[in-house]
């Protein structure tokens, strides 16, 4: 049952069901409103449907690899001026370059995979914190109408002018 006062909206990105199906029951016990993509593709699309304070997002998925869907979101939301979310990357694959182009894009939080489950929600409550700060439970209502007017502009087709 979702909460009744969630401590904010998360996505997490990530092609093992496992771990999506774990983090799920882990987040929503601590309050939070999480939502579940299987690849990059399906997350960029919620993330364009509605506000999340939070993405979490693997790096090594098929098809669209993490950072480029993180680079997509970014992109799309400040085009839409429809939020920031924080970004955290969870990965079991570490190398300098990716630690680098992940922070460049604005990532708070760079987890690797097993991680210790108390460190990962000390970061998660922090980074959602933050997240609220700047973007607090009223105002995700306006966001998403402003994204479901904008996708609903985006399905429609151009008119020609004659």
């Amino acid at each position: 049952m979702p909460p009744k006062d969630p401590k904010g909206f998360i996505l997490v990105i990530d092609d093992d069901p496992l771990l999506r199906k774990t983090l799920k029951k882990i987040l929503e016990k601590e309050g939070f409103m999480v939502d579940l993509a299987t690849d990059g593709y399906e997350g960029i699309r919620k993330a364009k449907s509605g506000f999340f304070h939070l993405v979490l997002c693997d790096i090594r998925m098929p098809g669209l690899d993490g950072l480029m869907t993180l680079e997509h979101i970014r992109k799309f939301q400040d085009r839409a001026g429809a939020g920031a979310s924080g970004f955290i990357v969870i990965t079991a694959y570490d190398s300098p370059d990716s630690r680098q182009q992940a922070f460049r894009l604005g990532v708070s939080d760079f987890m690797m995979k097993p991680f210790d489950l108390e460190a990962f929600l000390a970061s998660i409550r922090s980074q959602a914190a933050e997240a609220l700060k700047r973007t607090p439970l009223d105002e995700v209502q306006d966001l998403n109408r402003r994204l479901e007017r904008l996708l609903a502009l985006e399905k429609q087709p151009p008119t020609t002018l004659g």
